[in-house]
């Protein structure tokens, strides 16, 4: 009988586990010029943790944004600590916009700020990308780059095969490597990359998304969200009917689903 010293299997299962649990930090910059395009929009910070199991991705975070940027924004929503401001066109939350993704169950959970700290858990989907060979060099990496249609838009991502990790900033994934930069067709939303750290000693969590303290979470299903995004944009389409007959020659019109929201789901 073959006799398998017990000190080697503890060194072997302690060296997988410290592998799964090995950390990433990645910062990426984010610019929202949905319904402008061409990258003119608010710039952001952002980040994504992550190890081989799970990520999780934030930004408009009050505590990633420049002080004295703060200090001169005004709050346009409140809702306990979920509350955010705006400044310049760029929006900001004590929570930020959140993206928690989990490998082994597939799923996505995740958060933005509209009025109010909006919550929702899916499926995660996967995006069926063409891989050329073109490259370019991001950082001291050498990036391919991969197309992919997702929810409604054409993204263009560069990603890197030395970090073989499934992970990109916002819901984007599914590559075989970690995703640097991404945009879609009319760079309606834009990441760029800034710095990254792995191995990392970084002591951020990677459990789930946050939620404001004390508070019961409730999250939407996309068919939930997706009529959320409906009622939002009727809404808009309201007040702008008010303001064109207070004021003779402003025309209302409703807007897609796109100009609003990153995902756009009357085109997907």
């Amino acid at each position: 009988m073959l006799k398998i010293n017990k000190h080697i299997i503890l060194f072997l299962l302690f060296n997988l586990v410290s592998y799964s649990q090995k950390k990433g930090l990645v910062y990426y910059g984010f610019v929202d010029a949905i319904g402008t395009g061409n990258a003119k929009g608010p710039d952001s910070n952002a980040y994504l943790v992550f190890n081989n199991e799970k990520s999780y991705y934030v930004t408009a975070k009050d505590s990633l944004e420049k002080a004295e940027n703060l200090d001169k924004q005004t709050i346009y929503a409140k809702e306990d600590d979920s509350g955010g401001s705006i400044h310049n066109g760029m929006k900001s939350s004590r929570l930020g916009d959140q993206v928690f993704n989990d490998l082994k169950t597939k799923t996505i959970y995740s958060s933005l700020l509209h009025g109010k700290q909006i919550y929702i858990k899916e499926q995660a989907l996967k995006i069926s990308w063409i891989i050329s060979k073109e490259t370019k060099k991001i950082g001291n990496f050498t990036c391919l780059k991969a197309t992919g249609l997702f929810r409604g838009r054409k993204y263009t991502a560069w990603y890197t095969p030395e970090i073989a990790v499934p992970y990109g900033p916002w819901k984007l994934n599914g590559l075989p490597g970690l995703i640097l930069e991404a945009y879609d067709y009319n760079k309606n939303v834009y990441w760029y990359f800034k710095s990254l750290e792995y191995p990392s000693k970084t002591k951020e969590s990677i459990s789930n998304i946050r939620a404001v303290k004390g508070s019961k979470v409730n999250f939407l299903s996309i068919s939930e969200f997706t009529k959320f995004c409906q009622e939002e944009i009727q809404k808009s389409y309201e007040k702008m009917i008010i303001i064109s007959k207070q004021h003779p020659g402003v025309v209302a019109v409703k807007g897609n689903q796109k100009d609003y929201f990153i995902e756009d789901f009357e085109n997907e």
